[in-house]
This record gives structure tokens, C-alpha cells and sequence, in this order.
């Protein structure tokens, strides 16, 4: 998977909705994944969930939008995360502060399987440091707006997924354009590792 190019890996854009910061404390409300393959939307997932403490406050309501009459009736994380973890298996995982949304995965993944969560994971937030060391903030919204990007209903899980697709799929022309092109290349990046040095192409005549 490491080896792979940007084009023949499966990526999977993520975005969780919590009731706080603490996977072992609070809860995800809302999931969404985008599967990423070949410049190709190829897959989307989406699910409002109960979160375990079986009440929303009224500051998450504010943030999010999500109301206790949105999931009273929605099942809990747990029970779908069986189906969550088939659509984003064998991928590489890429979210804006991914650290975030992997540590509420890996916890549930814990719960359920016994093991921890092992997939490789791309952050948008530190790729874009890397790319543009001039951003000034780290929220999806400015790094939405630096690049151009529509953001219609931030702190939502699909329409967060879908500008960090945005986002990323920026990043990787521009990578490209320096013939960057191999997820552990981009990998690397993101986690703030030297790469090989490579000359600038021009792909278009």
C-alpha cells in the first residue's frame, strides 16, 4: 500500500461528529467517509449516531447543527462500526487533524475487536504546513478558504469530508507537479519527515 502512487491507492476521507475531545469519555454522533480512488469518487458513507450519553448538549447543538431529535432514534456507534470498518479497510485514511478522528475509531475498534485500528493515515492540516508553510490556522475552514474551496455547513461530517476531499486533491496537483507522487512520499510529508528532493515537471504542454 506504501508503494502504491497516488493514483492506484484507495483513499478514504474522514470526518467524525463527537460530543467532546475524549474517545473514552465522549461519544461520535456523526460519521462520514468519502473512498477516494484514480481522481475518482468511487464510494460515500454517512450516519448520524446515538451518542452514549444519550443527550446532547445544547453547545454541540450550536457547533453542529445536531439535534437529540436527529439521533433519539439512530443506532449507537459500536453497531455500525462493523460496516464502517469494511468500507474504509484496506485504505489509507485522510482527515483534516486525522490524530483526532483516528483515536475515536481506534477506541471503538478496540472495543469490539481487541486490537488496536492499523491503517495508515494521511493529515491534511500538517500536509498543508508542509505544501504552505505561510497558513496562519489550522481549522479546515481558513485552509477551505486559502485554497478557493466552497465550505457550505462546516462542523458537519459529509460536508467536512467533502472539503478536506477538496483540499487534498489540491495538494496532491500540487505535489505532482514536483513529481510527488507515492503515498509513502505523502505520508512522510504529513508527518513532518524529510522526502528525497525531486525536480519540478510540467505535465501540461
Amino acid at each position: 500500500m506504501y508503494n502504491l502512487t497516488v493514483n492506484e491507492a484507495t483513499f478514504v476521507i474522514v470526518d467524525l461528529e463527537t460530543t467532546g475531545f475524549s474517545p473514552k469519555e465522549n461519544s461520535v454522533i456523526e460519521v462520514a467517509g468519502i473512498k477516494y480512488q484514480g481522481g475518482m469518487i468511487i464510494g460515500k458513507f454517512s450516519q448520524l449516531v446515538k451518542p452514549k450519553e444519550e443527550f446532547l448538549f445544547s453547545h454541540i447543538t450550536e457547533l453542529t447543527g445536531i439535534t437529540n431529535s436527529m439521533v433519539i432514534d439512530k443506532p449507537y456507534f459500536e453497531d455500525i462500526y462493523p460496516e464502517f470498518y469494511k468500507f474504509i479497510k484496506d485504505s489509507i485514511l485522510v482527515g483534516h487533524n486525522i490524530k483526532f478522528d483516528y483515536s475515536f475509531l481506534n477506541e471503538t475498534h478496540k472495543f469490539l475487536y481487541k486490537k488496536d485500528l492499523k491503517l495508515p493515515s494521511i493529515c491534511t492540516d500538517n500536509l498543508a504546513r508542509r505544501i504552505f508553510p505561510e497558513l496562519r490556522k489550522k481549522s479546515l475552514e481558513y485552509l477551505a478558504n486559502y485554497l478557493g474551496i466552497n465550505f457550505y455547513q462546516k462542523h458537519r461530517a459529509m460536508s467536512d469530508a467533502e472539503a478536506t476531499l477538496k483540499a487534498f486533491q489540491v495538494m496532491l496537483n500540487f505535489l505532482q507537479d514536483y513529481n510527488i507522487n507515492k503515498v509513502i512520499d505523502i505520508i512522510r510529508l504529513s508527518q513532518g519527515k524529510q522526502i528525497n528532493k525531486k525536480n519540478k515537471t510540467k505535465r501540461y504542454v
